[in-house]
């Protein structure tokens, strides 16, 4: 029984000495020994001398040996170990509250850390290579054999990207080789055509450019095409096998197109055929010119139906005509171009005078005694000559019907007195005293959208009849008149043109026009009031300039009297008649362009415009709404929500 007991405190003390030389051996300077340590025991020893946490998977077994004759720092000391576990087929990855798991190397590369971060040498991590200049297909080939068994390599076509997930160390060397791997080596090579114009080629590789089955880039398509119209080539760029391929296939497209193809079509996107078709007649004709006579003779026409144009020439000839029609169907800008007309006048007038008669009729011998003035109304010896000829005979029916008109005629405020005594003695006095003042504002703002270097007209305004000549037949028969129309109102005639910079060179008729009146009471012919300017001038984009105007100021004074008496002080103002004229008149007229370029500068004039008017009815209407909104929400209830208002 002694010698059993004895035996088995023997071995009891055995396995402790066999623990204690499995366990670590560390100096207080950290030098590292292990020997066939359980894995457990090295992660807690790790985790007590760096302070990190360690989530371990279940199936994390092993023991493990690390020798080291030098002391570590921690951060040594996890690198060591991070190595450690890689050897044994363990991979430690970061989590995101920071502690770390440590798990088999097959579910590590699936839990790989955060994308292109700086993460650990032995360590799985995840990054996005981009590419350049190589294919993701050829390089795919070339890095999957350095990818870690446990890794994983992937493709994006469409950003011509790698991802890659692996240890960190690896994915250094990857790196370098695909910094390596993925240089320009493309060439460039010129290729002149004969049969058929760069600008279609172009276009049947578009067509053409397609994937394989496999959903990855055909190495003959990963090519570059730039058409060259003036010298009718095309510019190829890639890959030195590619550019040879595609090199080749442009040529066999150029030569299958030769001689059949002397007619040619070319509908137009923005011209006017008719007016592009005496240009391209002229360029026939100087081609024609320069030809041995050889050969059938160019000719264009026109089909207006489609805006098309019908080139029938030589293939080299269709060529050069194809190219100055593409240079002039272009998409021409607009230009809107506001006027402002700002117009504001004052005109005021005094008059006062006093006019005397004293004649005598039949049997008086009253001598005559007057004072008339030619600016005084009514005629005080048009009166007169009523009053002193009573009948019904035509002279008497003359004198009172020029009485009557003078009277009509008269304004301001009259005063007096007159008549006949027994013995026929004509006697009276008038006066007549006038007081006027007229204000007037005028702003108009005509505006209207042109396109570049086409004229365009405005107008808002009458047409008022002028007479233009009269005649009488004898004893008053056959009589006539010829009459014209001419137009008054608000004109406005441009024709802009963009220069280089946004500035427009524009060649402006402004002209406002109004009807002052009769020329007298007792004519018909009209006056006409017109203002208007024609210049060239040179404006920004958006910006209001001044073409000119006019300030007056007009005063006039007149006074007529009767010598001596008129100058008597008081009493003199009987014997004299005084006017005052005073006209002053502020006119300018400014213009501002605005240039526009796309389909939003369009909407953006064209909604202002909208609203304004919008706004306006409103006000105007007690309702609040607004005609023209009803009529187009009439009008575009039918229609596709694309182009019309948001707030029909």
């Amino acid at each position: 029984m002694f010698v059993t007991v004895k035996n088995a405190f023997a071995a009891l003390i055995a396995a402790s000495l066999l623990v204690a030389a499995a366990t670590v051996v560390r100096a207080q300077d950290n030098l590292v020994n292990f020997n066939q340590a359980e894995i457990q025991a090295v992660i807690d020893d790790v985790s007590s001398v760096t302070g990190y946490t360690f989530i371990v998977d279940p199936n994390v077994r092993g023991r493990v040996t690390i020798t080291s004759q030098t002391p570590l720092t921690a951060d040594q000391y996890f690198q060591v170990f991070l190595s450690t576990m890689r050897v044994h087929g363990y991979t430690v990855v970061p989590t995101a509250s920071g502690a770390y798991q440590i798990v088999p190397d097959q579910v590590g590369s699936r839990s790989a850390g955060p994308v292109n971060e700086n993460i650990r040498g032995d360590q799985y991590v995840t990054a996005v290579l981009r590419l350049n200049h190589v294919g993701v297909r050829e390089a795919i080939n070339v890095v999957r054999p350095l990818v870690h068994p446990q890794g994983a390599i992937n493709a994006t076509q469409t950003g011509n990207a790698l991802v890659v997930v692996d240890y960190a160390e690896n994915l250094q060397r990857i790196r370098a080789v695909i910094r390596d791997l993925d240089r320009d080596t493309s060439v460039y090579e010129m290729v002149e055509l004969q049969n058929v114009s760069a600008a279609e080629i172009s276009r049947i590789i578009e067509t053409v450019r397609t994937r394989n089955a496999s959903g990855e880039d055909d190495l003959s398509f990963n090519v570059t095409v730039a058409p060259i119209p003036a010298s009718n080539t095309v510019l190829l760029r890639g890959n030195p096998r590619a550019v040879q391929q595609m090199a080749r296939l442009v040529r066999e497209v150029d030569s299958v197109s030769q001689a059949n193809q002397n007619f040619r079509v070319i509908t137009l996107d923005h011209a006017d055929g008719e007016q592009l078709l005496p240009i391209l007649q002229e360029v026939v004709d100087t081609l024609s010119s320069n030809e041995d006579g050889s050969g059938r003779r160019a000719s264009v026409a026109h089909h207006a139906p489609t805006n098309s144009i019908i080139i029938n020439a030589e293939p080299d000839i269709q060529r050069e005509l194809e190219l100055v029609v593409s240079q002039l169907d272009i998409r021409r800008p607009q230009v809107l171009v506001e006027g402002i007309i700002v117009e504001i006048s004052d005109s005021t007038a005094q008059e006062l005078g006093v006019q005397m008669l004293l004649a005598g009729t039949g049997s008086s011998d009253t001598p005559l005694a007057m004072t008339r003035f030619n600016n005084n109304t009514p005629d005080l010896l048009s009166l007169a000559g009523a009053i002193a000829s009573p009948g019904d005979d035509v002279t008497n029916t003359s004198l009172q019907d020029a009485a009557l008109a003078s009277l009509l005629g008269a304004s301001g405020a009259t005063l007096g007195f007159g008549g006949q005594n027994s013995d026929g003695t004509l006697f009276g006095l008038v006066l007549n005293a006038v007081d006027s003042d007229a204000d007037s504002n005028l702003l108009a703002t005509p505006s209207i959208l042109a396109m570049d270097n086409e004229e365009a007209s405005f107008l808002s305004g009458q047409e008022i009849p002028i007479t233009t000549g009269e005649a009488l037949g004898s004893n008053n028969s056959n009589p006539f008149r010829t009459v014209d129309r001419e137009e008054v109102g608000v004109k406005l005639l441009v024709r802009p043109q963009i220069t280089d910079g946004d500035t427009v060179r524009l060649y402006i008729e402004q002209e406002v026009s109004s009807v002052a009146g009769t020329v007298s009471t007792t004519s018909s012919d009209l006056i006409t009031n017109k203002r208007s300017i024609a210049t060239t001038v040179l404006a920004d984009n958006g910006e209001i300039i001044v073409l000119g105007g006019l300030i007056e100021q007009d005063d006039q004074a007149t006074a007529n009297g009767v010598p001596v008496l008129g100058d008597v002080p008081g009493l003199g103002r009987l014997f004299r008649s005084e006017s005052e004229t005073v006209v002053r008149r502020n006119l300018m007229v400014f213009i501002r362009p605005t240039i526009i370029r796309s389909e939003a500068d369009m909407q953006a004039v064209t909604e202002n415009r909208y609203d304004y008017i919008a706004g306006q009815q409103r006000m105007a209407d007690e309702s609040g709404e607004s005609s023209l909104q009803t009529i187009m929400n009439m009008l575009m209830v039918d229609m596709p929500e694309t182009g019309t208002r948001d707030d029909r």
